[in-house]
């Protein structure tokens, strides 16, 4: 798959004069000065994302300012899509030249679809970035970015995807309610939560509410990677099945890693002693969608825990009834004595400009290269953007006046602590259905047993396998 999308060569050879770039119903023209740098004529770009809700607003405000301060040489125009829309459709947009010039996805995703190859042996969908960055004079260091991050947006040495934020769950803290239990300090492990929540709720209090669906996605991959959980395992590693081919006995080279240092099976009985057990119980169970985050907001939780996305309704909500409160790392309830493999990781997701292929309005040159100006912009300008509650992944952004007077977003955990989803095209498929383990424990209707929750693994074991076979034989999980 290692083939460049734009041959340098025949490209500046444009460079010598004007460049009038027919691009359906819109025309763009691209010039270059002296200094080699493209200067742009009433290049029209569309964007497609993912963003919704509250988080819109703040990124159309965003893309506008964008537009003034471009006004007459590059104009986007900004689309919102439910993600498992533009996710789902992407192979028809894809087919029928109907893709955006820009997309802004989810980082799970982009690896999914970049690795699959067209007939050239190229990305089906994305486009790779190198030689565009090059072309547009877009210098993006890697250093920039944490590491895991950046990297994980590589396939083939080629760049497909360039992150804009990371966000993540954390624990949100009633810190008026712990001092007044005589708690002086947040807690910073496992035992120091159930602790202070198991006081809360003596004291007439709700302790940590952990209720059913989102985040418990969160929940379960946080604790995943600090009970040394790895998502996808190869030949190389033990619990390896080489007995799992497709029909005509390919092998099924990555497999699920459920098994793996049983992080799965550890995962969901770091959830069931919070819910269950006397000893660690500190939640009550079968609590509704949203029922932790109402009773924290309301000043009646110890503790809760959600994601960095409502940070600015939470904080609103404490000022409004009166309690002050901080965060601290969602990786801070497995750090317990008894667990050896913890290593304070904080599962990021996060935010990917990718440029996918076969657009609407044509694959031009002058397009390209705008939206690669578009995206350099809008990472210069995401400390702006962490105030609808994300941390940009772009360093610089971070070191800025206007991000570090935001407050809690540190709390969430270390940049160098985030860890994201594995570089693989097949990640996704084979991790996303353990993840059901947790919901099936924050399902039960009385305390499951360890039987139940090994044949929980199996299952989403076996859902996996059946996921990666589907995308080997030439499907998409969407």
């Amino acid at each position: 798959m290692k083939r460049k999308s734009l041959i340098l060569a025949g490209i500046t050879a444009l460079m010598v004069g004007l460049v009038s770039c027919n691009s359906g119903n819109n025309e763009g023209e691209i010039d270059f000065g002296n200094d080699g740098k493209p200067v742009f004529r009433n290049v029209s770009l569309t964007f497609s994302h993912v963003i919704t809700g509250t988080d819109n607003t703040y990124l159309t405000e965003l893309v506008n300012e964008f537009n003034k301060e471009y006004q007459g040489q590059i104009v986007v125009r900004a689309a919102s899509s439910q993600p498992a829309d533009l996710y789902g459709n992407l192979p028809l947009t894809t087919a029928n030249n109907r893709n955006a010039d820009v997309m802004l996805m989810h980082a799970e995703r982009v690896l999914q679809f970049a690795a699959q190859e067209d007939s050239d042996g190229t990305s089906r969908y994305f486009r790779e970035l190198d030689d565009i960055m090059e072309l547009a004079q877009v210098t993006l260091n890697p250093e920039d970015f944490p590491s895991g991050v950046w990297d994980n947006m590589r396939y083939n040495d080629e760049q497909y995807g360039i992150p804009f934020d990371m966000h993540m769950a954390g624990i949100y803290v009633n810190t008026s309610m712990l001092n007044e239990l005589g708690f002086n300090e947040v807690p910073t492990t496992r035992e120091g939560i159930i602790e202070a929540a198991q006081a809360a709720i003596a004291a007439g209090h709700k302790g940590f509410q952990i209720a059913n669906g989102y985040p418990d996605t969160y929940f379960y991959i946080n604790a995943f990677f600090n009970y040394g959980g790895k998502q996808i395992i190869t030949e190389e590693d033990e619990d390896f099945d080489p007995d799992q081919t497709l029909t005509d006995g390919t092998l099924l080279e990555y497999q699920p890693g459920c098994y793996y240092n049983d992080a799965t099976y550890k995962a969901a009985n770091s959830l069931r002693e919070l819910l269950w057990d006397d000893a660690t119980k500190i939640s009550d169970v079968n609590l509704a969608t949203d029922a932790g985050i109402n009773e924290f907001r309301q000043g009646n939780s110890l503790f809760t825990c959600d994601g960095i996305w409502l940070l600015n309704d939470v904080a609103n909500s404490a000022k409004q009834n009166n309690f002050e409160m901080d965060v601290i790392p969602m990786s801070t309830l497995f750090n317990s004595a008894d667990n050896p493999d913890y290593t304070g990781q904080n599962y990021t997701n996060g935010h990917i400009f990718v440029m996918p292929k076969h657009t609407l309005g044509g694959d031009t040159v002058a397009r390209q290269q705008a939206s690669m100006v578009f995206i350099q912009w809008m990472l210069e300008h995401s400390q702006d953007w962490a105030e609808s509650g994300k941390i940009p992944a772009y360093g610089p952004a971070r070191e800025t006046d206007e991000y570090k007077a935001l407050p809690y977003l540190d709390g969430f955990g270390e940049i160098d602590n985030f860890v994201a989803m594995q570089a693989n095209r097949y990640t996704y498929s084979a991790f996303s259905p353990s993840q059901q383990t947790t919901t099936m424990v924050l399902n039960a209707q009385s305390r499951p047993t360890d039987q139940e929750l090994e044949e929980w693994v199996k299952q989403y074991y076996d859902e996996g396998i059946a996921l990666i076979k589907s995308d080997m034989s030439g499907g998409t999980s969407n």
